[in-house]
C-alpha cells in the first residue's frame, strides 16, 4: 500500500507509545518469571508480538521448539541464547532481510559453549545442545543485541559466567536497558569496565506491574519531536521519561540545531535508530549548514541498508546528502520539493518520509507505508489525529481510499 501525505501534521498532543526496546526485554523476563503473557502488549507492534510468541513457544511442551521471529532482529538475537540455555533443538523462522544479517560472532560463542548452530543464510536458523557457563568474548563494535541475549540467558546456567568486551561497546544504552530489566527481575549482574560477571542458578522474578506499565518510547517519539522542531505545528508528546535508560532520549539534545549554521558532528554509535529522523532535522537547517552523521556503519545491516536508503529517499525529495562508507554529510536546504519515496520495507524510512512532509513544498507519496506495523502500527492514525491528511493509494490499482 502507498500513501500520500496531502497535508502534514498541524499540531496537538499525543502520548508516546510504550517503548519497543523495553517491551522486548520485559516480555522475555516475564515469561522466564512464569508470568502469563496473555493480553500483554497486544497490538503494540509486529516485533513485540514476535518476541511474545517466541517466549511462549519456548516455554511450551513441544520437543522441537519452533519460533517465528518474523523480521525482528532483537527477537532473534535475544531468543537464540535464551532458547539454547534450555537445550534441545530450537528453530527460528525469519523473513525480510533478517536471514541475511550476520550472526557470526554470536554463533562462535555458542559453538564454543556446548551448542551447534546453523550457518549464515539458513532459514530457519537452528540451535542444538545446551548452553554452558564459561567465559564469553565479543567485540564491542558489533550488535549490542548479542550481549543482551547472553545477559538474559547466562543467569540460568548451572555455573558462573563472564562476558568480556573487546574494545568500546557500541549502543551501550541498550545494554543498560537490559541491565535495568534484569535488576527488576531480581537477576544480579556485576559490571566491570569491559566485562560482566554473571552468577549462575539464578531465578527470574519480575513483578507483573512492569509489563502492565511500560515506559514511553523515545525512538518513535523522536519523529513527533522533530516534526515540532522543524514546523510551527506546536506538537506535544507526553509520557516520556527524561531519566530513562533509553539512549534515544538524546534526540532532545539536537532539536535546536536548526537555529545554528555551524558545522556539527553527531556520533550515532549509541543511537543508530535516530539516523533517519536526524536526516530530516539536518535537512531543515539553514542552506549549506553541514551536519555530519558519524560512526554509522552498522546501519547497513538494519531492515534496509539505512545509509543508502536515507540518502536516496531524502535526495529524491530535494535534500542534499552525501553517503559515505560509515557516515553521512548533510547540507541544509531548509525546504524540500516533495516527490515519491520508496519505503524500503523499513518502518523508520517510512516514518522519516512522513516527517519530511513537514518541510516539503510538494506532496510526498510513500511506497509501502504499511512497514510502520513493525514498530508503530498506529503511526498514521496518530499523524491524522495531529491534523495531517493522508490519502491511501493501492500500489496495484492506484485507487484512492480515504
Amino acid at each position: 500500500m502507498n500513501c500520500q501525505i496531502v497535508k502534514p501534521v498541524q499540531g496537538g498532543s499525543l502520548k508516546a507509545i510504550p517503548s519497543k526496546s523495553a517491551a522486548h526485554r520485559l516480555m522475555i523476563a516475564a515469561g522466564l518469571s512464569g508470568l502469563s503473557l496473555e493480553g500483554k502488549a497486544d497490538g503494540l507492534s509486529e516485533d513485540i508480538s514476535a518476541t511474545k510468541e517466541c517466549i511462549q513457544a519456548l516455554l511450551g511442551d513441544r520437543e522441537v521448539k519452533k519460533m517465528n521471529c518474523r523480521e525482528s532482529g532483537s527477537t532473534l538475537r535475544f531468543m537464540v541464547p535464551v532458547a539454547a540455555v534450555f537445550g534441545g533443538r530450537n528453530e527460528f523462522a525469519t523473513c525480510g532481510r533478517l536471514p541475511e544479517r550476520p550472526m557470526t560472532a554470536l554463533r562462535e560463542q555458542l559453538v564454543g559453549h556446548g551448542c551447534t548452530m546453523s550457518s549464515d543464510g539458513e532459514n530457519p536458523i537452528w540451535t542444538e545442545g545446551k548452553l554452558e557457563a564459561g567465559i564469553y568474548r565479543l567485540p564491542g563494535n558489533i550488535s549490542s543485541q548479542y550481549v543482551t541475549g547472553l545477559l538474559m540467558a547466562l543467569p540460568l546456567c548451572e555455573g558462573n559466567s563472564r562476558i568480556e568486551i573487546d574494545g568500546v561497546l557500541q549502543s551501550r544504552p541498550y545494554v543498560d536497558m537490559t541491565l535495568d530489566v534484569l535488576k527488576k527481575a531480581g537477576i544480579e549482574i556485576y559490571e566491570g569496565e569491559s566485562f560482566f560477571e554473571v552468577r549462575g542458578k539464578q531465578r527470574y522474578n519480575l513483578p507483573e506491574k512492569y509489563i502492565d506499565d511500560i515506559e514511553g518510547d523515545w525512538s518513535n517519539a523522536a519523529f513527533w519531536l522533530v516534526m515540532d522542531a522543524v514546523s510551527e505545528g506546536n506538537i506535544t508528546c507526553t509520557g516520556l521519561n527524561p531519566d530513562s535508560a533509553q539512549g534515544d532520549k538524546r534526540i532532545a539534545d539536537y532539536l535546536n540545531i536548526t537555529c545554528s549554521d555551524k558545522e556539527i558532528d553527531i556520533d550515532v554509535s549509541d543511537i543508530p535508530d535516530l539516523v533517519p529522523v536526524l536526516c530530516v532535522l539536518a535537512s531543515a537547517r539553514k542552506k549549506g549548514a553541514v551536519t555530519n552523521i558519524v560512526n554509522a556503519q552498522r546501519l547497513r545491516f538494519k531492515e534496509s541498508d539505512r545509509l543508502k536508503a536515507v540518502t536516496e529517499v531524502m535526495n529524491g525529495l530535494g535534500a542534499d546528502i552525501e553517503e559515505r562508507y560509515d557516515s553521512l554529510a548533510i547540507r541544509g536546504v531548509e525546504r524540500l520539493k516533495g516527490g515519491t519515496a520508496d519505503g524500503y520495507n523499513d518502518h523508520r524510512i517510512v516514518m522519516m518520509a512522513a516527517t519530511a512532509a513537514c518541510i516539503s513544498d510538494g506532496v510526498i507519496e510513500i511506497k509501502g507505508c504499511e512497514a510502520v506495523n513493525k514498530s508503530y502500527p498506529a503511526f498514521f492514525e496518530h499523524y491524522t489525529a495531529l491534523g495531517g491528511e493522508v490519502a491511501y493509494v493501492s500500489s496495484i490499482r492506484k485507487e484512492y481510499q480515504r
